[in-house]
């Protein structure tokens, strides 16, 4: 019996439905009809408030003799094991949830022969700088962390200026219009951005700097173009555009799911396996106008910094967008037939934030990445039935749509000014 048939059979034998156990558990009851339909198994920070709800032991919930199981675990810890379980018992419980699923994916490495428990560790020995000859890729991060470092040094000046003059293009405007939309301070923003960027999202673009000390730098991880133009003589830097890549500004598709190593400034540490390299560190993550602190496992690269998968870092803010486009779904409608956001797909910058231009970007993100057309019905649906709850004035909706036109002229999708026009029918 698996996991999914065991916790359904309790449910039946205990005379629990799946809303009530969904109110227990704080589990959606969509992610709950998931794994009746679909077959689908809860996540490992899942497993033991199921088993207290069902009254059953963890072991037994899955599928583990008990009797045998205490027998294997009659030995003593080693020093390391305790550190190990000293150092979850000390966490916060959003970082012993990403321990737990992070010890189960080496788990599954093991188990399938698929990678040798060390290679992990061994791939990012090979990583280390070689003294005697540094190779093409240290070079290469070595500029990348002076251009990082110049730009978090740049955020601290008070002598920031923006320049808002339209470009030739006339799309350079569309994140400045969405800050001003939110009442948020355009120039604070960009500095708290400059402030948590990190080596491995940078690209200088070195031939679109016309000026003397200028700094062009597209950022392909939040793909967003920034110019900053340094005037030497009046002690001046003038941030001149900071908009989202024209091709790429709304969700696509990429066609690999990235599981390399990348660079990064620890915001702080969590944690140290003492006698090794190994950290958990805490980064600070800024998408929309939102900042989300993520803790990831990482190994100490130089003095400076670390490195960690990146699939770590994407996958944090996956699990958020997941959870909060879920929120957006009303009872009415079934999650659970819609294509979540994965590994594989790049998000709107404007789709975090926790408010109505948000919310539909996020809404709109969801439709371009459905793959059937039950899929994008359902997401559309959510769509309409989510505009057609607000009540806005008719001044503030004739704002919420110039803003959305113009954030949405960056765009490379053609179903983008049906979908806008859409939106606009069904705010009342």
């Amino acid at each position: 019996m698996s996991i999914s048939e065991l916790i359904f059979y309790q449910m039946k034998k205990k005379g629990i439905s799946q809303k009530k156990f969904s109110e227990l558990t704080g589990i959606p009851e969509s992610t709950i009809s998931d794994w009746k339909k679909k077959g689908n198994i809860p996540k490992a920070d899942k497993l033991y408030i199921i088993s207290k709800t069902l009254g059953i032991s963890l072991y037994e919930l899955l599928g583990i003799n008990d009797s045998a199981t205490n027998d294997a675990l009659d030995y003593s810890l080693s020093d390391s094991e305790i550190h190990l379980i000293e150092a979850f018992r000390s966490s916060a419980p959003e970082q012993q949830k990403r321990i737990i699923t992070y010890s189960m994916e080496l788990s599954a490495i093991a188990k399938d022969g698929k990678d040798h428990p060390n290679q992990e560790i061994t791939q990012l020995d090979n990583l280390k700088p070689k003294d005697a000859n540094r190779s093409t890729a240290d070079a290469e991060l070595l500029l990348k962390k002076q251009l990082a470092r110049r730009l978090r040094r740049l955020a601290r000046l008070d002598r920031i200026q923006i320049d808002e003059s339209d470009h030739s293009s006339g799309l350079n405007k569309h994140l400045f219009k969405y800050l001003d939309y939110l009442g948020i301070d355009k120039l604070d923003y960009v500095k708290k951005y400059l402030s948590s960027v990190q080596p491995f999202m940078l690209t200088e673009m070195k031939s679109q700097e016309k000026f003397e000390n200028a700094i062009c730098v597209l950022d392909g991880y939040y793909r967003i173009s920034l110019y900053i133009k340094v005037d030497a003589t009046k002690g001046e830097e003038i941030v001149v555009s900071f908009h989202e890549n024209n091709k790429d500004g709304i969700a696509k598709v990429n066609s690999i799911s990235r599981n390399d190593y990348v660079y990064v400034f620890a915001d702080s540490v969590g944690s140290h396996l003492k006698g090794t390299d190994d950290f958990s560190i805490n980064l600070f993550i800024t998408r929309g106008v939102s900042t989300f602190p993520i803790n990831v496992p990482a190994r100490q690269y130089d003095e400076e910094g670390f490195l960690v998968r990146y699939s770590y870092i994407n996958n944090a803010l996956i699990d958020i967008s997941n959870r909060y486009l879920e929120d957006l779904y009303t009872a009415d409608i079934d999650f659970s037939e819609v294509e979540p956001f994965s590994s594989i797909q790049q998000l709107s910058f404007t789709s975090f934030g926790n408010d109505i231009f948000s919310n539909i970007s996020l809404l709109i993100d969801s439709i371009l990445i459905q793959k059937d057309a039950i899929g994008r019905q359902i997401s559309d649906a959510a769509l309409v039935i989510y505009c057609n709850s607000l009540e806005l004035l008719d001044a503030d909706k004739n704002e919420l749509m110039i803003t959305l036109r113009e954030r949405f002229k960056v765009n490379s999708k053609r179903v983008i000014p049906g979908l806008i026009d859409r939106i606009d029918s069904n705010i009342r």
